[in-house]
């Protein structure tokens, strides 16, 4: 019974990336399901195709990160190889006694290249240029190649991210560590970044892992705390259960991780690492079981945390019991408590996001489309009514029926001309929209505040630099609120004519939410001061802060405004959309009519054979509709997709 309680701890992770990742081949398949029915409907157009495709590229970029943050020894990269990398029967990440990492790793699988471990030199924070912009240029990283049917080899080749040098305080001080002036020289890490790609089973499944290193790494490399962790969907902060939360810890809380425990609903872990260092020979297990309690419930305390969320274990009994197979060690190292929350709250999370941001819009444009197709039958329909009621009426009571029909072909050529009258003013207004939600004059604001911060001798200037940057995006995001604002009215507007006057009742797409942008601005704008005020920043020469603050915080804020101009063009593509189809398929059935009703007038075998024809259309698309109804049914309930592998695991 122990035997298979540790093979379901250690498959709970892996069944549930595996659900995650055939949930992102399902979706991946039903929006190219729906392309193809849409092209044999003959029901596509750009934006549509656009639509999906933005999605089919959202799935298959999608993916989750987990990052581990904590001070020095307090073994970090060891939980991070017994969580996840046991098999290969090694400590395959340096996680040895005296063997610290140095550098921001991450552990990730990259399809289109052999296994590698690239490192990036630490004198690269001399320029301006950011990791991510570095990681468009692998040339400029050290390339050493794995060998993942090695796990010797591959513990081998990862020593180098234990590699540091010496440089002088000036060197020191250039790279932004703190320095004590009245040393001669400071070690510091010899790389700056490190990203290890092989073909382990849960990074093929979409899994990231990032390895920070201390506090001290992690005030000097603003991109981790400004960008990287706030974008993981996991965080992990690792102390040691026989010290407590210490001095350094609470600085590493209060500086890097609380906010992030603020802005995500679901993802933070805290970890009491080495509880098998608290045991010894002259306490009995249940005085050691209270021992872990009560530091659990300080840590807890302290942190300002659920209980729940603080999890005392031993990563070295851990990753010892997995690679020697023993169920008894696994038990006692408590690690399967953490695995099941990084599977159950994390991944089920990501998991659930995904789905809500994808399958939501795609429903309502499969919805709208289904609305189309059922207002066509229904017209098609009536046209079939009135060519059967033709064959006891005289020619001029058909002659009366094309008079008619053609007075509505004149009303809803009206409506066309009227749409596009709409449609011109629509996107005027868009075309303002556009140019205040630019990320370009986000540059120019950041470059301003440089300009500013670096003109400023006291660290008060450098933080009202800062605020007066700041200020500016608020400013320019409050114009751009008012904007959004003035084109949603205008749009209800279009579509409330269009319902009165017309009899045209069609569901509006979703509304471009400027809020959005707020409340990422105003995360950002929190992590940018609390940044300012950290002692690292205090320690840190002008100049470089004010590079790193443009390079990391005016990045994010820069790519916040590239999304919300992406999301506005989307939104004046789909707009009008349904308005626009409802129009032309009301126009096309009156063109239809009117040759059906000119061709039947004086031939009544041609009016058998329109209406044989109607009859095998209407047909047609009933079974158009009965396939739609199949992908509507398809893409809505993989929200609902039950876990039957970890079900069986756990009964």
């Amino acid at each position: 019974m122990p035997l298979q309680l540790t093979r379901v701890n250690k498959m709970k992770l892996d069944v549930r990336l595996q659900r995650y990742d055939q949930c992102k081949t399902s979706l991946t398949k039903s929006l190219g399901d729906y392309q193809c029915w849409l092209d044999d409907a003959n029901l596509s157009d750009v934006e549509t195709e656009m639509m999906l495709l933005k999605n089919q590229r959202l799935v298959e970029k999608d993916s989750i990160t987990i990052a581990f943050v904590a001070e020095f020894s307090r073994g970090k990269t060891e939980l991070i190889n017994a969580l996840f990398f046991s098999a290969t029967g090694v400590r395959l990440l340096p996680s040895s006694p005296g063997r610290t990492t140095m550098c921001p790793t991450e552990l990730l699988y990259d399809k289109k290249e052999k296994p590698y471990l690239r490192l990036l030199e630490i004198d690269t924070r001399l320029n301006d240029r950011s990791i991510e912009d570095y990681k468009k240029q692998p040339k400029q990283w050290t390339h050493i190649e794995l060998d993942d049917s090695n796990p010797k080899q591959m513990q081998q080749a990862l020593l180098e991210l234990l590699k540091t040098k010496t440089v002088s305080i000036e060197k020191a001080k250039q790279l932004g560590f703190a320095a004590n002036d009245a040393d001669e020289s400071v070690e510091v890490p010899f790389w700056r970044h490190a990203v290890v790609s092989f073909p382990h089973p849960l990074l093929k499944k979409g899994l990231t892992i990032l390895d920070t290193p201390g506090l001290n790494a992690l005030g000097s490399e603003p991109e981790l705390t400004l960008s990287m962790l706030p974008n993981a969907q996991g965080l992990v902060f690792v102390l040691a259960a026989d010290t407590g939360v210490t001095q350094s810890d609470m600085s590493m809380w209060q500086q890097h991780i609380r906010t992030y425990k603020n802005t995500h609903a679901h993802g933070l872990a805290v970890v009491l690492n080495k509880i098998d260092a608290i045991n010894d020979e002259l306490m009995s297990a249940d005085e050691c079981a209270q021992l872990i309690e009560k530091q659990s419930l300080e840590t807890a305390r302290l942190l300002e945390l659920d209980k729940s969320l603080v999890f005392p274990l031993s990563a070295k009994q851990g990753l010892v019991a997995k690679i020697k197979q023993d169920a008894e060690l696994l038990v006692d190292s408590r690690l399967s408590a953490l695995e099941n929350y990084l599977s159950d709250s994390v991944l089920s999370a990501q998991k659930e996001r995904l789905l809500d941001e994808v399958v939501a819009g795609v429903v309502v444009h499969m919805s709208m489309v289904q609305k189309t197709l059922q207002a066509r039958l229904l017209r098609l329909d009536e046209h079939l009514n009135e060519l059967r009621a033709i064959h006891g009426k005289s020619k001029q009571a058909t002659a009366e029926l094309l008079l008619e029909t053609r007075q509505q072909q004149t009303l809803y050529n009206k409506n066309v001309e009227h749409l596009k009258t709409c449609r011109h003013i629509f996107n005027s207004q868009m075309t303002d929209l556009l140019y205040l939600v630019n990320a370009n004059k986000v540059s120019e604001i950041f470059n301003e505040g440089k300009e500013q911060m670096t003109h400023s001798w006291t660290i008060k200037g450098i933080r009202m630099g800062m605020r007066h940057t700041f200020d500016e995006l608020n400013t320019l995001l409050s114009e751009m609120l008012n904007s959004a604002q003035g084109s949603v009215k205008l749009l209800d507007t279009i579509y409330k004519r269009f319902k009165d006057e017309h009899h045209l009742n069609v569901a509006q797409p979703a509304r471009f939410e400027v809020k959005v942008c707020q409340q990422q601005l105003r995360h950002l704008l929190q992590e940018g001061l609390e940044f300012s005020q950290s002692s690292e920043a205090v320690l840190t020469a002008q100049n470089v802060l004010a590079r790193r603050f443009v390079e990391t915080i005016g990045g994010r804020a820069r790519a916040i405004f590239e999304r919300a101009s992406v999301d506005v063009k989307a939104w004046q593509s789909t707009a009008l959309a349904p308005l626009i189809r409802e129009v032309n398929e009301q126009k096309r059935l009156m063109e239809s009519k009117l040759d059906s009703l000119r061709n039947v007038s004086a031939n009544k075998i041609v009016l058998d054979e329109k209406i044989a024809a109607n009859v095998s259309n209407a047909e047609n698309i009933r079974h158009k509709l009965q396939a739609l109804d199949g992908l509507i049914a398809s893409m809505s309930t993989s929200q609902d997709e039950t876990e039957p592998l970890v079900r069986e695991a756990t009964n």
